[in-house]
C-alpha cells in the first residue's frame, strides 16, 4: 500500500455541518450536541465491547483477520467519525451542553 501513516493529530470541523446549522438556533444546536454526546457514549461502549470479544482468545499467528476483530475495527471507525460530528458540534456550539 502506498499510505503514509500522518502522526500529527489535529481536530477536523466538517464543513458540510458548519453550513447546515448557520441558521439554526442555539437551542437546535443545543439538542443536536446532546443527542450526539449520548450517540458518541453508546458508540464507546459498543467498541469496546467488541475490543473484548475480539481480544478474548487473540491468537497472532492467523493469517485471516477474525470476524470479531473486523467487527471491532468498524465500531472503532464509526465511533472516531462520530467524533468528528460532535467536536464540530461542539465547535459550533462553544461550550459544552449538560448531559
Amino acid at each position: 500500500m502506498g499510505y503514509e501513516r500522518n502522526d500529527t493529530a489535529t481536530d477536523i470541523d466538517l464543513r458540510p455541518i458548519i453550513g447546515l446549522l448557520s441558521n439554526e438556533p442555539e437551542q437546535v444546536v443545543e439538542i443536536l450536541t446532546v443527542g450526539a454526546i449520548k450517540k458518541h457514549r453508546t458508540l464507546v461502549d459498543r467498541a469496546e465491547r467488541m475490543f473484548q470479544v475480539a481480544h478474548a482468545g487473540d491468537r497472532s499467528d492467523e493469517k485471516e483477520p477474525s470476524d470479531a476483530h473486523l467487527a471491532y475495527l468498524e465500531a472503532t471507525i464509526e465511533m472516531h467519525a462520530q467524533m468528528s460530528a460532535l467536536t464540530t458540534l461542539l465547535n459550533i456550539l462553544g461550550r459544552t451542553p449538560k448531559v
